[in-house]
């Protein structure tokens, strides 16, 4: 999938459900194209972000909040090496959901099941490293001041080394490009006692869930954080 497949993913999520849309996208029959948001109509906490509206619900989550679900320890308020709440190397598997495993390293010749894709970071999340690569919403600059410029992508996929998990890798690509090895999360503003899981249309079945905020989740999988 493209960046902006999995945008207009989280604008359905948004609008099916009487929220408003995260992005302003536009489709001509061919291709993509995004609008940013005004100051006035963008999303502000951690700083003004151009690309979210401040009323969604729904959005791909920016590095940042992808980053800490991955990687911090709350319990050591430190950062990890690996999303599987460890800095050694994870076992390398083709699925399943032991603690310090993940999916990477063709061991695997296929992604494996969303619920099926190694071990846990700290806050409950599943498959940030390895299995599929992961669009964020970010620009890979930081700074989402053109609707144009390259997206950060993290995580690696089943068929690449633990490298690309680290804490320390970051890759970018254009939004209009993508590829059988690229997926996305979904993160949402936090609530209580959490969101209900997103639904699973059939030709988006393999996408990944992170809620952003104070909770995070993965589809069924819920962890709160302090």
């Amino acid at each position: 999938i493209t960046w902006y497949e999995g945008a207009a993913f989280v604008n359905w999520l948004n609008t099916s459900t009487g929220k408003t849309a995260a992005y302003d996208l536009a489709w001509n029959g061919s291709s993509w194209s995004m609008n940013l948001w005004s100051s006035g109509q963008a999303w502000t906490a951690g700083g003004t972000n151009l690309y979210r509206n401040k009323d969604a619900f729904y959005f791909l989550p920016s590095e940042g909040e992808w980053y800490k679900a991955a990687y911090y320890n709350p319990a050591g308020s430190n950062y990890f090496t690996y999303p599987t709440a460890s800095s050694s190397v994870p076992t390398a598997v083709a699925s399943g959901t032991n603690a310090g495993t993940a999916v990477f390293g063709n061991v695997a010749s296929v992604p494996a099941a969303v619920n099926s894709a190694g071990g846990l970071s700290p806050y409950g999340t599943m498959g940030q490293g390895g299995n599929i690569w992961e669009f964020l919403e970010s620009a890979y600059d930081g700074v989402n001041n053109s609707p144009s410029e390259n997206r950060a992508f993290n995580g690696g996929y089943f068929a690449e080394s633990e490298y690309w998990m680290r804490s320390s890798s970051r890759s970018l690509l254009r939004p209009d490009f993508g590829n059988g090895g690229i997926g996305f999360r979904v993160a949402s503003v936090a609530t209580t006692p959490g969101p209900t899981a997103v639904p699973e249309p059939g030709t988006w079945a393999a996408a990944a869930l992170l809620v952003g905020g104070a909770a995070f989740m993965r589809w069924r999988k819920r962890a709160k954080v302090a």
